[in-house]
């Protein structure tokens, strides 16, 4: 099947977002997608995104992805990576234009992305970077699906098991700070106030921005930002089980398990891209090795500082961040 290109969605730091349709005009135009696009010689963070989310896929909660394609583009050859289209936009967006949410409401959103986060975890990976921008909506019963893998890491390609627990941390505390902003209708809230929350500032989080919520929402809240500490070191599945969230679920007239059942169920039937469906192979795979090899040195050594233990997550990302993107600048070079 081809496709045409019909106008810009957004851009990233990769490239345009651009809305596609297929290029066969007797082809119904409710069949859209959403395609990320780069230089094939600037596509390495893309190729990654698309292997993550070949390897995601089943989950409801996670944003599908349907294929690659290689094209020509103004002289220039192009990566393409064709994702679901989510119609009603970005979180973000959603917050921006209702405000406050409403708690039930908030509660079934934080069910979804709990649900997707702990499909991310179970097959290896973490997030990264769960923020509302990388969170899109789709519309009925407004159902939330997380998107742009660009940052995210298999636990494999890092360090060490801490470091990898420690990403499952941020992810988890990253919904906590959805959860405030959903209830605040402020999307500026992030890392710096769960630095000041996890360092013992307690009042400061409870009674600048969650007064007028309830208290099961707001130990909810609580048991995202310190899920880690000792006395709590609350699973998944136990996040999952909170009251703020089962009370939600048993509200809503939503069948997950049908949601679940049709998520294979897609919409371009047996449509496969041009190029072969995530099979890129690096040339030099020892460099490749080495690299990774001299960046686990890096995090190995700032882990065994004590000071370290006492930061905040914010530097975790920056360290994840720094030794991705290193690797995969080389890639793209080699």
């Amino acid at each position: 099947m081809l496709w045409k290109k019909q106008y810009v969605l957004g851009v990233g730091s990769y490239g345009p977002v651009h809305l596609v349709v297929p290029a066969d005009s007797s082809t119904t135009s409710s069949l859209k997608a959403a395609v990320k696009s780069a230089e094939v010689e600037n596509s390495s963070v893309l190729r990654k995104e698309g292997k993550i989310l070949n390897e995601l896929k089943g989950s409801p909660y996670i944003v599908r992805c349907f294929g690659e394609d290689e094209s020509v583009e103004y002289g220039k050859k192009t990566y393409n990576l064709l994702l679901e289209y989510a119609p009603c936009g970005t979180l973000r967006d959603f917050i921006l234009l209702n405000g406050g949410i409403l708690e039930l409401e908030v509660a079934r959103y934080a069910y979804q992305l709990l649900m997707g986060i702990r499909h991310v975890h179970s097959k290896g990976f973490v997030h990264c970077d769960i923020k509302p921008s990388n969170i899109v909506v789709f519309p009925g019963d407004q159902l939330l699906k997380i998107a742009d893998f660009g940052s995210a890491l298999r636990g494999t390609e890092v360090a060490s098991h801490e470091i990898h627990v420690k990403g499952q941390v941020f992810d988890v505390c990253s919904i906590g700070c959805l959860v405030v902003k959903m209830l605040t209708g402020d999307p500026t809230w992030y890392v710096e106030h769960i630095e000041k929350y996890r360092v013992g500032l307690c009042g400061y989080y409870s009674d600048e921005f969650l007064d007028n919520v309830s208290e099961m929402a707001k130990d909810f809240v609580i048991n995202c930002l310190l899920c880690d500490y000792p006395g709590r070191l609350l699973t998944m599945d136990a996040l999952i089980h909170h009251p703020f969230i089962q009370n939600a679920i048993a509200h809503e007239n939503v069948d997950h398990q049908l949601i679940i059942s049709s998520v294979d169920n897609s919409p371009f039937g047996d449509w496969v891209s041009m190029h072969d469906m995530f099979n890129t192979s690096y040339d030099d795979e020892p460099k490749r090795k080495a690299k990774l090899e001299d960046e686990s040195k890096l995090i190995n050594s700032l882990f065994a500082s004590k000071e370290f233990m006492k930061t905040d997550l914010t530097k975790i990302k920056e360290v994840y961040f720094r030794a991705s993107s290193r690797d995969q600048g080389s890639r793209s070079k080699e």
